[in-house]
């Protein structure tokens, strides 16, 4: 349609005497539509000459700072060298008569002092942005920046992990206990020991007890396995009694968020509704709980979400599978373990160096088990620069791919699966979360260093050095296999 005719049938408009098919014709011209599908040349008729609109503000499906629970709680304290050390005090003296007969002397005493340590360790990730980049308008302002802060938000997302989790989980090969053991552990491990494997290593450390109450009641663990059942009250008070015991004033509760809707399922029959009134408010709010130790707060955390499936693509530069194969057997029962239910189980296994973890290897078959029995699981050709495997298990009758995590391993021709951890289920830490219990101790606050300019690009590393030192476990509970 040419601009004469439009004028006209305009013209028209304004006197009343154009016809249906002229204004058809004059709407089909002038129509807007919504653009076209990702290209210019899908544009049409009046969507070539819009403006595109696009928001400025960049919308995030992922978690922020109010995510985070652990890295924000802790106190935060400096580091001077690459092992830092620190003295325990574990009694003030023997259990020596303190009487003493006239004109006599008490008997001499000394206080029993230990020394530990933890090892500083490196977290950092890699940004890069080219200088062509840097020059063009963007919808996020300045691009370095918003990258040197997701960057931020990836390194404190590593750290949030680490800090419950780093080097837990690791059982022994033989006999397929997690019991926190360095032992246990890769001997060339550059990660750090967290709050878990800390806890769980403290929980049978006789340099971790005191030595004041030797004989005074039992010694009772710091770590209940609920076993797949949902966390109650009782069990709450248990250990929060069990950490005042051993000295501590537990405060907060770190817990999946999906096991603490479960907890609180359990008090929605408490609830009463007044028939007739409206405006009614149903549901629990239960944030806190007071036992005998004092008031724990509830601390609901996303990255206490358990691992289940393993990876679909193995990470850049993680151990190239190539010939690895595993094959599991059953094997009788293990004392001291809690063995698996009556069932046929799946595995799959992966491999994890520095950089991260492989795809995964199928076992070759599955494995029946009568109660109580451990399942043996032989690996050949674990891949080169191999620091440690992952093993996932099935529940039991589990059909192949719903294989869950449950241990990681140190690189062995045979290792034992005892149900240790059971998969799919994860843990939660009642915690006293003063600075005499725990710090975090960095040699190096989170900090950006920008790398040398070699090509037409910027590149950068969002680092922080430090590690986390818990001074007193059994100041603190777990509750492992965690019912949700």
């Amino acid at each position: 349609m040419n601009q004469d005719a439009v004028n006209q049938i305009v013209s028209g408009l304004e006197q009343g005497i154009v016809s249906v098919e002229e204004v058809e014709a004059l709407n089909k011209a002038i129509t807007a539509g919504y653009g076209g599908a990702g290209k210019p040349t899908d544009l049409t008729y009046g969507g070539v000459l819009q403006a595109e609109s696009l928001e400025s503000t960049l919308k995030s499906v992922t978690f922020d700072m109010k995510n985070l629970k652990m890295w924000p709680a802790i106190s935060v304290d400096k580091a001077y060298n690459l092992f830092e050390q620190y003295n325990r005090l574990i009694g003030y003296g023997s259990d020596a008569s303190p009487y003493i007969g006239e004109g006599g002397a008490p008997q001499e005493s000394d206080s029993t002092y230990i020394r530990d340590g933890q090892r500083i360790v490196f977290f950092g990730t890699r940004r890069k942005v080219s200088h062509q980049m840097t020059l063009v308008r963007t919808t996020v302002g300045d691009i370095v920046a918003q990258q040197a802060k997701e960057g931020t938000m990836d390194l404190l997302k590593n750290v949030e992990r680490e800090m419950y989790w780093g080097h837990s989980h690791f059982a022994n090969g033989a006999t397929g206990l997690q019991n926190g053991a360095l032992s246990d552990l890769p001997a060339n491990s550059i990660a750090m020991n967290g709050l878990l494997q800390q806890l769980v290593k403290g929980d049978d450390d006789a340099q971790q007890k005191s030595k004041d109450f030797e004989g005074y009641g039992e010694v009772r663990s710091i770590v209940k396995d609920l076993d797949g059942a949902v966390l109650t009250q009782d069990d709450l008070e248990d250990l929060a009694v069990i950490a005042l015991e051993n000295f501590g004033s537990p405060s907060e509760l770190h817990i999946e968020p999906l096991a603490l809707s479960s907890f609180i399922k359990q008090f929605y029959p408490q609830f009463r509704s007044a028939p007739g009134q409206q405006g009614q408010t149903v549901g629990y709010d239960v944030n806190k709980m007071v036992t005998s130790a004092g008031t724990i707060d509830f601390k609901p955390n996303l990255f206490l979400r358990p691992r289940s499936r393993t990876r679909s693509v193995g990470i850049l530069n993680a151990p190239a599978l190539g010939a690895a194969a595993a094959v599991v057997s059953n094997a009788a029962a293990i004392s001291g373990t809690k063995g698996l239910a009556a069932g046929v189980y799946q595995y799959k296994l992966t491999f994890v160096n520095d950089f991260g973890e492989s795809g995964a290897i199928q076992a070759t078959a599955a494995v029946a088990a009568t109660a109580g029995q451990v399942s043996s699981i032989a690996i050949a050709n674990i891949p080169s620069g191999t620091k440690h495997i992952k093993v996932y298990r099935s529940q039991a009758n589990g059909a192949i791919g719903t294989e869950a995590f449950i241990g990681n391993y140190k690189p062995a021709a045979t290792i034992v699966d005892s149900n240790a951890k059971e998969p799919g289920l994860g843990e939660s830490f009642l915690l006293d979360m003063s600075a005499e219990c725990m710090r975090f101790k960095q040699l190096a606050p989170l900090s950006k260093i920008n790398f040398a300019i070699v090509t037409t690009a910027l590149e950068f590393a969002i680092v922080l050095y430090g590690a986390l030192f818990v001074y007193t476990p059994r100041f603190n509970c777990v509750f492992g296999n965690m019912g949700k």
